[in-house]
């Protein structure tokens, strides 16, 4: 996740003056250093977020939590033991120095207890079935072998909307569960969801040296997602992508094969502009940014490998690519809260196709917790969007590729 990301760096790095004052060896070590901690998957998510009280308030029961993310504004999950429990924190309700006090909306599973250990996530379902509509466990095929997703039906097909399907693609180092939060919204309008795991993730194939190919890669999973829902009946898709889901979703559908098929996109929190999220998190470590265009160029050329085997092609990423690109109507949720994706990038992104690109900018919100700060808001202007979509010109043409369709 972005604060291990982050962590994981400075340690490695020593960060401090002293770094800012490195020699080219140092700069050249800490420059690889970022390239291989941006490319490659955590084992597991840190828990940096402990209970310490649980009380009862007269017919509410509320958690005091100390840690990082834990009184941030909005509404949450808090996953422990390892992701076996689940509990569903409300809005902060008071704070006592470093701890912040929420209510327990609701614990879908283990024991919330104090002393328990985990971390405050976006993601508000950590299963399919929690979204309360039919859920269906599928494999579909990928140029690297099958990889694990979820259908998940509207309770009503409505009018004009039968063959519509959407493919839901979460960010890096996150899961599939992180975008359920999305699914809704589609559904009441009547959109069937496609959710999706890909390279790299349980459940997916191993990529190219088991590392992420900063959505590029990752797009041809999407590829084959699309094709997937192409089988199972889509005459039309929606593609809906959290932060480098977004990145992996634009490229989709704007070179992918089957990007007549889109018809529109729907993004949160996306990664439209790598290299100044590199030097970002470069700024925020306190180290020269210097380390962030070194660790692009290694990444460009394939010295330090990414999920490429040619390397990966920052420049084809940038706002005024991607957007030059674009052919379908696309929803942006972005805030200029987000501390570890500026949102400049999409800002600039959609500054490039008015036409096209609507921007729904927030000033609070961390990175793709957007919805978490404001889920009516965040829900009725996506599922608004998908409604007034226009049907692609498509026919229904599938080309020959490597995962077997014709």
């Amino acid at each position: 996740m972005m604060q291990n990301w982050q962590r994981t760096l400075g340690r490695a790095l020593g960060v401090g003056a002293g770094i800012a004052a490195a020699g080219a060896a140092v700069v050249g070590f800490g420059g690889a250093t970022l390239a291989r901690i941006l490319v490659t998957p955590e084992l597991a998510p840190e828990e940096p977020v402990t209970v310490t009280r649980i009380e009862r308030e007269g017919e509410r029961l509320v958690v005091q939590l100390r840690g990082a993310h834990a009184a941030l504004p909005g509404q949450y999950s808090f996953l422990f033991a390892g992701g076996a429990g689940h509990a569903r924190l409300g809005p902060v309700i008071g704070r006592s120095g470093i701890e912040a006090r929420r209510e327990v909306l609701g614990v879908p599973s283990g024991s919330l207890a104090p002393g328990v250990s985990g971390r405050i996530t976006g993601w508000w379902y950590t299963e399919p079935e929690e979204t309360g509509l039919r859920t269906e466990r599928i494999e579909y095929a990928t140029e690297l072998g099958q990889a694990e997703a979820w259908i998940i039906h509207p309770n009503r097909v409505r009018r004009g909307s039968r063959g519509r399907w959407a493919v839901h693609v979460h960010g890096r180092g996150a899961l599939p569960a992180e975008t359920l939060r999305g699914v809704l919204p589609l559904a009441r309008a009547g959109v069937t969801s496609l959710v999706i795991s890909y390279r790299n993730d349980p459940g997916a194939p191993r990529g190219e040296h088991g590392r992420y190919g900063i959505g590029i890669a990752e797009s041809r999973d999407v590829d084959a997602a699309i094709a997937e829902a192409v089988r199972r009946g889509a005459d039309r898709v929606t593609l809906v992508g959290w932060s480098m889901g977004g990145t992996a979703v634009l490229r989709s559908a704007t070179s992918g094969p089957l990007r007549t098929a889109v018809d529109g996109i729907v993004l949160d929190s996306p990664a439209v502009d790598w290299p100044a999220l590199l030097r970002h998190q470069a700024n925020t470590m306190r180290v020269p940014s210097t380390l962030a265009d070194v660790g692009i160029s290694l990444l460009e050329r394939g010295v330090v490998r990414g999920g490429e085997a040619a390397g990966l092609d920052f420049a084809s990423l940038s706002p005024e690519a991607v957007a030059d690109s674009l052919t379908v109507p696309v929803l942006l949720h972005a805030s200029r809260g987000d501390t570890f994706v500026p949102s400049a990038g999409a800002e600039r992104f959609a500054a490039e196709r008015p036409d096209l690109v609507q921007l729904r900018l927030t000033t609070a919100g961390e990175h793709v917790k957007i919805w978490n700060t404001d889920p009516i808001g965040w829900e009725d202007s996506t599922e608004a969007f998908v409604r007034a979509l226009p049907r692609p010109g498509w026919r229904g043409e599938l080309p020959d590729t490597a995962w077997g369709v014709s």
